[in-house]
């Protein structure tokens, strides 16, 4: 299984060239699990309430209630995985090994962990720290992984 970190699920929902190259890739992949986290899910709610709040004009406010609007339609058509109490037990643990790192990442963290995931992430500065979890900044290893399959079965 592998997790959108917030970055990651943002360049796709601004539909530029990183967000396009990471829906292309996934396309190739047959029966891959893909899920973002309810943290994320959490970040990207805040971050539209936040620009509603402060909408003044009558197209701003428009604007706020259409990126919201379209959240909510995203969210449709991936898995969100729980912070559970067996996330939240293992975020206790690694809150108190890395205490440097903020706590939305370390709950991110431990949901990953939890799911025994990879976390796909431009945060290899916070999230790299934490030996334990398994990260992938690219899709390169997945397109290694898929070429070698193809190679072997030609």
């Amino acid at each position: 299984m592998y997790i959108f970190d917030t970055d990651h699920l943002s360049l796709i929902q601004r539909n530029g060239i990183e967000g396009k190259q990471i829906l292309s890739r996934l396309e190739v992949l047959d029966g891959l699990q893909v899920a973002v986290t309810i943290i994320t899910y959490e970040e990207q709610v805040r971050g539209r309430l936040s620009l509603l709040s402060k909408a003044k004009t009558l197209d701003e406010q428009v604007f706020a209630y259409q990126g919201l609007q379209q959240l909510a339609t995203d969210y449709r058509s991936i898995e969100i995985l729980p912070f559970n109490r067996t996330a939240a037990l293992e975020h206790q643990r690694l809150r108190k090994a890395y205490p440097r790192l903020g706590n939305m990442d370390l709950k991110i963290a431990a949901i990953a962990n939890t799911n025994n995931a990879i976390l796909l992430t431009c945060n290899e500065s916070d999230f790299g720290q934490i030996v334990e979890l398994r990260t992938e900044p690219t899709f390169s290893r997945l397109f290694k992984t898929k070429n070698n399959i193809d190679e072997q079965r030609n």
